[in-house]
């Protein structure tokens, strides 16, 4: 099954929680570029940074590019600063009008903002919940549950 885990952001937080996900596959994390396009996935995980309650503009710019023929299904997730999904929304949103399945499951971990905002690094738990949400998720797509 053709899977991929990437992340959008400069913030050290969304990589290595990037990085944990893909480990559980023995695959490497990539950071999303805007000219770079998949074909023929069957589940991508997704992340992106929490940027005031949106996802990082370059997250946005790939679901808006995609397709059925490049992604049958997306995983998302996030690293913020107050532990809030609202930028999972948008992203959601987006792939769903491109005709992307995306799994109920999210996963939202600490993620420290910018020099002012505050926030946490992600922490042991957090490094936990992604080991499960990625377990999870790559279960329902190998059972055919998307």
């Amino acid at each position: 099954m053709r899977t991929k885990i990437y992340y959008a952001g400069d913030k050290p937080s969304i990589q290595e929680i990037a990085t944990v996900i893909a480990q559980e596959f023995k695959l490497p994390s990539e950071q999303l570029q805007p000219a770079y396009m998949p074909e023929g996935l069957a589940i991508a995980f997704i992340g992106t940074e929490d940027r005031g309650g949106k996802p990082h503009k370059v997250a946005l710019e790939f679901a808006n590019t995609l397709d059925t023929k490049r992604m049958e299904a997306a995983a998302i997730y996030c690293t913020s600063p107050k532990k809030s999904g609202e930028c999972l929304k948008e992203l959601r949103k987006v792939l769903e009008s491109r005709g992307i399945k995306v799994l109920p499951e999210e996963l939202v971990c600490n993620g420290k903002g910018g020099l002012f905002a505050g926030g946490k690094n992600p922490t042991q738990e957090d490094v936990e919940a992604a080991k499960k949400f990625a377990q999870s998720c790559m279960n329902k797509a190998l059972n055919h549950e998307i």
